[in-house]
């Protein structure tokens, strides 16, 4: 957990002329989050979509759903961009139709980093993890 960002950024400068996308939790982006700073100062032109599950779901679904050291403080993090710099657009969905415009704004932004805040309930996990906890 924790490199993601950084990762994000190395790939945006070594191939600028291609657009990366990274998939992030919120818990793992709170790691390295000043690198998004890093990423507008540079104005490259990534998407980034933040899975908030409000907090550290796989550690909740290894360690115990109710340990609090996996509680994180909540952010705006579709907002972030704004306290960063002003070249790029944040937005918070909730729902598949909300998903699938953001997606068209991306698109049609191309010239633009593209942070979308996809929010999922609190313990949802992939069942393939599921399946291998319980093994």
């Amino acid at each position: 957990m924790g490199y993601s960002v950084g990762s994000l950024l190395g790939c945006c400068v070594a191939a600028p002329q291609r657009r990366a996308i990274l998939l992030v939790g919120d818990g793992s982006f709170q790691m390295t989050a000043q690198e998004l700073s890093t990423i507008l100062r540079y104005d490259l032109k990534p998407i980034i979509f933040l899975i908030n599950n409000d907090e550290y779901t796989i550690e909740r679904d290894i360690h115990g759903a109710t340990m609090p050291y996996n509680d994180i403080q909540r952010w705006n993090y579709h907002k972030l961009h704004e306290i960063f710099a002003s070249n790029g657009w944040g937005i918070k969905v909730s729902t598949e139709s909300e998903l699938e415009s953001a997606l068209q704004k991306a698109e049609q932004n191309r010239d633009q980093l593209a942070f979308i805040e996809v929010v999922m309930d609190k313990m949802d996990s992939p069942e393939v993890l599921l399946k291998m906890l319980q093994n």
